[in-house]
């Protein structure tokens, strides 16, 4: 059953998480750069090593949190999908940030968006789940 606390515990989690992917560029990256790409194309592998945990965190958050009835199982699943985000947000910083400042910003974006979709609305009292 879904307490007060459960939604509270999610929406803290989530809204940190959200801060950390800003915080993380911020700090590690330092802030937005004005540069522009390097002229040779990016290799296919680190798109690969960005973009892949998008795609598990968009699979986890739409196939697998509605199929969770219990709040604890929804937390433990909301966790792993924002963690596959942050993955993205700092694989980019570390590989990608130096050499293609806007590629890192662009993927930056993406990731964002992939956490705002975990905003735990599903923890809030009233929604109500696809039962299966």
């Amino acid at each position: 059953m879904l307490t007060k606390q459960h939604a509270i515990v999610m929406w803290i989690i989530w809204f940190a998480q959200l801060q950390a992917a800003f915080m993380f560029q911020f700090f590690l990256a330092d802030g937005f750069s004005k540069e522009s790409n390097l002229a040779t194309p990016m290799a296919g592998w680190i798109w690969l090593l960005c973009i892949a945990p998008l795609v598990l965190a968009t699979g986890i958050r739409w196939l697998g949190i509605p199929k969770m009835a219990e709040p604890n199982k929804q937390l433990v699943i909301m966790i792993i999908g924002l963690a596959l985000c942050e993955t993205s947000v700092l694989s980019s910083i570390f590989l990608v940030a130096r050499d293609y400042p806007q590629y890192q910003i662009g993927i930056l974006m993406v990731a964002v968006v992939s956490i705002i979709q975990f905003a735990p609305s599903y923890a809030t009292p009233g929604y109500k789940l696809e039962e299966r």
